[in-house]
This record gives structure tokens, sequence and C-alpha cells, in this order.
């Protein structure tokens, strides 16, 4: 988790210094507060204060990345009483998205029209501090989180915005000691200083102009195989190697930035366990590997993709185009007692121009699962260890024009 936050770290920023030139002074940083809504265990509390550190960039006209540090104190699940509160701290990689740049004209107004607020996605980890209750003293607890939200600004001078802002962390299921769905609400104040007085001058060169071009569909087939810490990965008697369809919904909002929404999954297995049984003459215990079994699940997760073959000059009449990408999202099984809970990803992807209308790709992602989803860790015990690796190959469908994933070189009548 460490590496994939670095990464979206290194992908919003350093490659976002590609995307706006320096003059364009597209850097903000925000700070608010605020009180807390905590749900877990079919019971919540109202706690205070709540507050966060934000530094971010637009990247490009509708799409910034900020770095979000969050604090809220709130009553534990292990708390009881409810006397006293927790603290508990999160960072995230986050994106914000203004729709406004993308459906609307936009103004250099006070108040954002016709959508008054932008949406947030993000991915991170959350981090409550060893507590004493009673006599009794609970560890620290760790994991990953996901987080939506709104942000809603009002400009009150050259360079300063206030705002009201709403993020809602979605935990995992046994965090903090509880069980079931966990939630964590902050409502919040707060003020955002932009460095240039034009809030809308972030558009990049081969942008897409146009909401109805640069949108894609996706299908593709392959293998996954069920991670407990790769595991038996050269073993096929363990039969964690499956059958993987995807299918995806995407847009290339430049020749660089690609967002796409995926499901993925289906087939996986549980953990396959050695477990010692009679030899056929029933002398002897011997070690024999037992498959665990087969269930299915699917994840629908929102990637951030990023062109590295144009990532720091367009060329034309290029072919191959190799977009890394990261992304979290929602993942659950279909088992007796189904768990619903939130995932990461990471992978490549290269994809290969046909013609106008289609292009051939292969993608080789990593899903990062709670274990609770697979049934249980590997054999360290990590949180971190059990995972999906996928390499899957498909036929992308571009509608419309596409102006930002290839263009012909000059004076070229053929491909």
């Amino acid at each position: 988790m460490k590496k994939l936050l670095l990464s979206l770290v290194l992908v919003g920023f350093a490659l976002g210094a590609k995307a706006q030139p320096a003059a364009d002074n597209t850097f903000f940083w925000s700070l608010n507060a605020g009180v807390n809504f905590y749900q877990h265990s079919g019971e919540s509390q109202l706690g205070l204060p709540s507050g966060g550190l934000y530094f971010g960039r637009w990247l490009m006209k509708p799409l910034a990345f900020r770095l979000g540090f969050d604090v809220s104190m709130a009553p534990s699940h292990l708390q009881t009483d409810g006397s006293t509160n927790s603290l508990f701290l999160f960072g995230s990689a986050e994106f914000m998205w203004d729709i406004n740049a993308t459906f609307f004209h936009v103004y250099n107004k006070n108040f954002l029209c016709p959508v008054p607020f932008y949406p947030l996605i993000g991915l991170g980890v959350v981090y409550r501090p060893e507590q004493k209750v009673g006599d009794v003293t609970h560890g620290a607890d760790h994991d990953f989180q996901a987080m939506l939200g709104l942000h809603a600004p009002f400009r009150i001078g050259p360079k300063w915005d206030a705002f009201l802002e709403y993020k809602c962390f979605f935990l995992p299921q046994s965090f903090d000691g509880s069980y079931g769905d966990n939630f964590m609400h902050n409502i919040t104040l707060g003020l955002t200083h932009r460095m240039s007085d034009n809030p809308y001058h972030r558009r990049t060169e081969f942008e897409s102009r146009s909401t109805s071009e640069d949108w894609f569909v996706g299908f593709g087939l392959g293998a996954s195989f069920s991670s407990f810490e790769f595991e038996y990965i050269g073993n096929l008697d363990a039969r964690l190697w499956n059958i993987t369809p995807e299918i995806m919904l995407g847009r290339n909002y430049s020749n660089v930035w690609t967002i796409r929404f995926e499901l993925s999954g289906f087939f996986a297995r549980h953990r396959a366990h050695m477990v010692a049984k009679p030899n056929e003459a029933g002398t002897e215990m011997v070690e024999e590997l037992v498959p665990g079994t087969w269930y299915t699940f699917n994840m629908l997760h929102t990637d951030f993709m990023v062109n590295l073959t144009h990532l720091f000059n367009f060329r034309r009449g290029v072919k191959w185009n190799f977009l890394p990408y990261f992304g979290a999202g929602p993942i659950w099984n279909y088992e007796a007692k189904p768990v619903f809970t939130v995932a990461a990803d990471a992978g490549i992807m290269a994809r290969r121009f046909i013609d106008n209308m289609g292009d051939f790709y292969v993608d080789l992602k990593y899903i990062m699962a709670p274990p609770r989803v697979a049934g249980e860790t590997g054999p360290s015990g990590s949180i971190f260890g059990v995972g999906y690796p996928m390499l899957t190959i498909g036929y992308l469908h571009n509608f419309g024009h596409s102006t930002t994933r290839y263009r012909m070189p000059v004076n070229s009548t053929v491909y």
C-alpha cells in the first residue's frame, strides 16, 4: 500500500508538471475544520472536531489531484459507553472533478454554475492509535480506505475560496474491532488559496474539446490468479488460476490522461492448504495439497491512466500507447455470507491503434483486496498480501471523433 500511495503522489505531481506549463500557476492548498459522524456495527455517534490539510494541482481543465491529510475525533467501537473520543488519521490521494468545465461553458464567477460542487474520489490509509478502555489496552489498527465526497467552493477574493466539503470514508468491515459496514462522514468548512486568480485557466495541449468525443468501450478476456502472497503460483494442483472476463467504459480526456470504469473479476478460489492424509496402504500420514473452494466476485473500479507514449511530446502516427494506471472501487463476493468492501488496483495497459474506430489492447493488473473477500490471509498474515493478478487481451471500440489517442502523420493519406 505504501508503494501504491507513492505512485499516486508521483503520478499526480511529477506527471502533472508536464500536463500544465509552470506559468499557469495551477497549484493550490486548502485547510478545513468541522464535525464527523461515525457509523459502525449498526451504531452511529457524532464526534468533533474533524479537520484536514490538502495540497493539490489542476492537471487539466476538468481534473485536479490533491494529497489529503484528515483527522477525526470520534467514539471508537471499542469504547462501549462512548464517553471519550479516539483519534482517527486518514491519508489520501484524491481526484477532484469540475463538472462545469466538462459539460458547460465556465466563467470566472464567485459561484459555480450550473453545478455548484466538485465530486471527489480518493484512496488511502486509515490509522487508529493504541487506546486503553478500562483495564484493557487495544493495539493500534490500520487498514486502507476509499473516499467519495463533494467540494462546494465560493470565491471570496482574487486567490481565495471558501468551501463546504462532505467526505465519506469507506472503512473495512473489521476495522476498529467492529463488524458490518463502517463509514466515517466528515462535514467541514474551509479555505483554499489558489496560485492564480483565474480558476479556469487550466486547459492543456491536445485536450478533448467536446464532451461527445474520445469515448470508448472495451471487452477483454484472460487469466487471473487467486494470490495469497503468490503462494503456489507455479503449482497447478492448487487450482488458483481462473478465466477472467472484463468490460470497461472510458474517455481519453487528453493525450496524457484517460479515465475508465471497469468491471473485473468473476471467478476465484480460496487458499489451498497442505493437509495430512493416510497413504493408500494406511500405514503413514502424508502431506497432500487440497485446493480451496471456488467462489465468484466482482470489482467495479475507477482507473486513472497516464499515457507514457505522449507524456512529454505528442507524436503523430504512433500506434502503440502504454498507459500505467491506478484505481479503487467497491469489491464484493457472492457467497452465502456476502462481503462488500473496497479494494485498490494498479497496472499497465498497452493499446495498439487498428483504425479510427478500434484498438487492440493487452492489460496487466493487480487487484489488492482485503483478506475478508478471499476468506483469509497468506502465509505471513499481512493484510496487504491478498489479491488477484490478471492478464487480459481485448478490443476497444471508440465512439465519434477520437482526437487524443492518434493523429495521422502530416501529408499522409493512408495508415
